[in-house]
C-alpha cells in the first residue's frame, strides 16, 4: 500500500495544484479584461508628443528689444512684469533681472509685451 500512495502524491497535493489552476485563470481574466485598455492607449503617447509639438510651434516668438530695464521674474509661472506692473516684486519665487536676460532665459512678459 506504502507503494500506492506514493503513485498517488507526485510532489504536490491536490489543493496546491488547484490553488495555482485558480491563480493561474484570474490572472488570465485581469489580463483579459485589461487588453481592450491597453488597446485604447497604445497610440497616446504619439499623441501626446503631436500636442506638444503643436503648443511649441503656436508660440509668440519674443519680442526684439534692446532695454536694460529691470523686470520682476516668476520662476513658476515662466513670466516677467514690468516695473510699472501691479505684481512687479510680488509674485513668489521669483527675483530681478534685466529684459534682455529674462527673454534669453525664456521668460515670457506678463502682460503679452515687453516693457517700454
Amino acid at each position: 500500500m506504502a507503494e500506492i500512495v506514493k503513485i498517488a502524491a507526485p510532489g504536490r497535493s491536490r489543493s496546491s495544484r488547484l490553488a495555482t489552476a485558480v491563480v493561474i485563470i484570474l490572472f488570465l481574466v485581469i489580463l483579459a479584461a485589461m487588453a481592450p485598455l491597453l488597446a485604447k492607449y497604445r497610440g497616446m503617447p504619439q499623441v501626446w508628443v503631436g500636442k506638444l509639438e503643436a503648443m511649441s510651434q503656436s508660440q509668440p516668438a519674443a519680442p526684439a528689444t534692446h532695454v536694460k530695464q529691470t523686470v520682476w521674474v516668476n520662476r513658476r509661472s515662466g513670466l516677467y512684469y514690468c516695473p510699472d506692473s501691479k505684481f512687479y516684486g510680488k509674485m513668489r519665487p521669483g527675483s530681478s533681472m534685466p529684459q534682455e536676460a529674462a527673454l534669453l532665459k525664456g521668460f515670457r512678459p506678463g502682460d503679452g509685451q515687453a516693457c517700454r
